[in-house]
Order: structure tokens, then sequence, then C-alpha cells
């Protein structure tokens, strides 16, 4: 019973984090940095995007909607999937706006990324995890990687991105707790530091060893893996604001963000796997 009870109030803390922020969260999200993030994550995607129009593809975790809303434009049916229903609000009110019908393409799901149990097993040709709600899911992330197994079709394809273990180290020595990070080395469990201690829930960090290990585990296959970002691009955003500029940090990050000892640097890893 205890064990359900940690469950229930992580999942409620998150629900409660994201619908607080879901009316502004575009706007914590903006800026240069964050607009190379997205090119980037972006680019690491669409080269698993189905070339089949008539295939179904859902965004987990999808927030207001960013690359739903993508690919609803290129003409996909697309499933909004939050745990958040002001989120899904968010998302809805911009796919209402798009022109030709785009809309009536797009279908609005509130479930839980770790069972996902309102949609059918194997269905999506693309599964699209970004945002990291696979790390939000804390304890039950291994079930939301055997969930996305479950939903997509055979052959099909999960782009996730997940919080970076090997980023967080430096967190528990400038906090002076070695007993904190001892423990964070055996699971890499820790959780989302909201000012509110109501709106904390727990969080699961991956190296790349332990992400690969945990979806070879689910039954995938890894295709491709990178950090986000390699270069300490957020720390300089000054140096993103002049477009050509900005084309050039993202030439040289694509150029870095798969060499395996630069990823240290990265707070998040996207990874592409394909369902066995």
């Amino acid at each position: 019973m205890a064990r359900r009870r940690r469950r229930a109030g992580g999942t409620d803390a998150a629900r409660a984090y994201h619908d607080r922020v879901a009316g502004r969260y575009d706007h914590i999200y903006s800026g240069p940095y964050w607009q190379v993030y997205e090119r980037l994550s972006w680019e690491g995607m669409r080269r698993w995007v189905p070339d089949d129009l008539g295939a179904e593809v859902a965004d987990l975790g999808c927030g207001t909607g960013l690359y739903g809303l993508k690919l609803l434009k290129s003409g996909f049916r697309v499933t909004f999937v939050d745990l958040s229903p002001r989120m899904l609000e968010q998302a809805r009110r911009k796919a209402a706006e798009l022109p030709g019908g785009a809309f009536e393409r797009a279908c609005f799901v509130q479930a839980d990324i770790a069972d996902l149990a309102p949609l059918a097993s194997d269905r999506f040709a693309l599964l699209v995890a970004q945002g990291d709600p696979i790390s939000h899911a804390g304890p039950r992330a291994h079930d939301a990687l055997r969930a996305c197994h479950r939903v997509l079709a055979p052959g099909g394809v999960l782009v996730a991105s997940v919080d970076n273990a090997l980023a967080a180290y430096r967190h528990f020595v400038e906090r002076g707790d070695p007993e904190a990070l001892a423990r964070f080395l055996r699971d890499g469990a820790t959780e989302w530091l909201a000012r509110d201690r109501a709106e904390r829930f727990p969080l699961q960090m991956f190296t790349p060893d332990t992400l690969r290990r945990a979806l070879e585990a689910a039954g995938f296959e890894v295709l491709d893996l990178f950090g986000k970002t390699v270069l300490p691009l957020r720390s300089h955003a000054e140096q993103l604001e002049e477009p050509s500029a900005r084309r050039r940090w993202i030439a040289l990050e694509q150029r870095l963000c798969r060499e395996p000892h630069l990823l240290g640097g990265a707070a998040h890893l996207q990874v592409a796997a394909r369902k066995r």
C-alpha cells in the first residue's frame, strides 16, 4: 500500500505542476537556446518519421503540442497524450487554429505514460516522447518503456528524450551531500525540484548505458542516441541570438552530439528505438 501511495502522490504532483505552468509553458521554454534545442530535437527525430501519411503517430507527454503539431501540419493523424488536462487544453487550442481541416486528424487523450491504458496495442508507427515524460514517470519509467512498446506497431519507432544522469552529479557536490549522490549512483532516482514541495515528483535519470539496457529489456533495438546539448550553449545563449552564428553553433553541435566522451555535458539524451 505504501508503495502505491508514493506512486499516486508522484503522479498527482506531476499533474499539479504541469497544470499550473501550462498557460506559460511556451514562454518558459522560449529564447535563443530553446530554439536551438527544438531544432536539434526535430532534426534528430525527422529521419524516423514514416513516409506513409496514413500511419498513426502519437505525441506522448505532449505538453502544449510542439512536436505533435508539426506532425499534424505534415498531414499525419496525431494522438496527443498528456497527464495534465490543462496541457492538453493548450495543445487542443493550437490544433484548432490550424488551417485545412488539420484539427479533424487530431485526437486528445489524458493518460499516464506509465500505462497508456486508453491506447490500443500495436497501433502506432511513431511515438514521440519529448520533454522527458519517461523520466517524469519516476520509479515507473521502465513501465513507461514497456507501455510504449505495447502500443507501437511491429517495427514502429519511439523517439524520446530523457534526463541525463551524467549531468546531475555536479548538483550533489554543490549540495555537499555525498550520501544522496551515492544513492543516486545506485538507481538514478531523484526528484523534480519545484519550489512548492507539493509539486515535487520523482524523476528517473539515465546514463547512455542504462538507457540502452532499459530499452533493450523492454523489447527495443536502439537506432540512435545523442546528447542535447553537449556544448554549453545554454550558459552562452547570447551567442545564439544572431541567425548566422546560431546556424554555425547548430552545425557544430550536430557534429559533436554523438561523441560518447562528450555526453556528460548534456542535460538530456535523445534516443530513437525500434520495436523488435
